[in-house]
């Protein structure tokens, strides 16, 4: 997008101006010099789509390549080499891959949900193509379960019906959005939030408290990610956004900052970090924390061809565990395998 494209060179005036060091504390939407994910993506594609610096070079030095390139075309004055820190470009909030095909190895390191991930694919030596994603978003490319079930949790009163679990918001939501019992026309689930186009947390339980005794076409016994999109839909509607819309990040509705979950069993699966944590979160350019974020979780229980939505908990990141008790999932081991999408590489 052009806009993106304008406003990520004006951060890179800025930064080169300011000349922060790329070991600095990660940069947020608060403290400037910050580059939003669409920012970085149009900054990146403009910078380097079609070099061929990467051609035929051995994979160490292509990575120490590749992250000079990314570094100085965001403003930084590039090390002669990167210290081992996660990130490596710890200003920016971001790591850099470089990849010919579809099996991306992370190696040595937890994936950071905050993170961005910078790759960087190649065809006949030359940069084609340029992704920027969030490490919360990388559990859709992960097939061995991995990401998606490292925490988990289960509610602590399985007969406890719906419930608002928070009485209100965040003190820091409540700050940075002014949530109300409205939101004007037309908002979108995938914008970013923003002050008074939010809805606080009551409102979110009253609006989607309808859903509860309703049935549901059953997509199949496997189908786990449409049958959640169905309830995703519903969530949309009641909530009154202009359209039903999945960007496929975290939190699933972006604009309102709500995860939603559909559970047929009891074990809810977490991903990456824990709904209480202080991490800045990505997809909304770290201006407010994992903890600020609203869950609607939605118990159903199959009936045949159908499934029934039977409860509804809404709760705060912050409040999670008052209502939820955590337990240990899968941990990565010392490398971890992710699949990215096969059009990435046509």
């Amino acid at each position: 997008m052009p806009d993106n494209l304008a406003t990520a060179r004006t951060v890179q005036a800025a930064i080169r101006a300011n000349v922060p060091s790329i070991y600095d504390l990660p940069a947020t939407e608060l403290t400037g010099l910050f580059y939003t994910p669409g920012q970085l993506e149009e900054l990146l594609r403009a910078e380097l789509i079609g070099r061929t610096d990467l051609n035929n070079l051995p994979v160490r030095t292509r990575s120490k390549v590749a992250k000079t390139l990314v570094c100085e075309i965001l403003g930084y004055v590039a090390p002669p080499s990167f210290r081992k820190v996660n990130p490596r470009l710890r200003h920016a909030n971001v790591d850099v891959y470089v990849q010919q095909a579809s099996n991306l190895q992370i190696w040595n390191q937890e994936v950071d949900a905050a993170r961005r991930y910078v790759i960087l694919i190649i065809r006949d030596g030359v940069i084609a193509k340029v992704k920027v994603i969030a490490g919360a978003d990388l559990a859709q490319f992960d097939t061995t379960g991995t990401l998606t079930s490292k925490f988990q949790a289960n509610r602590i009163d399985e007969d406890g019906g719906s419930v608002l679990a928070s009485a209100t918001d965040t003190a820091a939501f409540i700050e940075r959005f002014t949530p109300s019992s409205s939101v004007p026309p037309g908002v979108s689930p995938v914008t970013a939030p923003g002050r008074a186009r939010v809805l606080d947390i009551a409102t979110v339980y009253s609006r989607l408290l309808p859903i509860v005794g309703r049935y549901f076409v059953d997509p199949g016994q496997t189908q786990e990610r449409n049958r959640g999109s169905v309830v995703h839909r519903e969530a949309c509607s009641e909530l009154g956004l202009s359209h039903y819309a999945d960007h496929g990040q975290f939190p699933d509705i972006l604009s309102q900052l709500i995860e939603v979950k559909l559970q047929l069993a009891r074990t809810i699966d977490l991903g990456l970090e824990l709904p209480e944590s202080t991490t800045p979160l990505a997809s909304a350019n770290g201006v407010v924390a994992v903890r600020d974020v609203r869950y609607a979780i939605f118990y159903g229980a199959r009936s045949g061809s159908s499934f029934q939505i039977t409860d509804l908990v809404v709760v705060t990141g912050q409040d999670f565990f008052r209502e939820f008790r955590q337990f240990a999932g899968k941990v990565s081991n010392s490398k971890l395998q992710l699949k990215l999408p096969s059009n990435w590489f046509l």
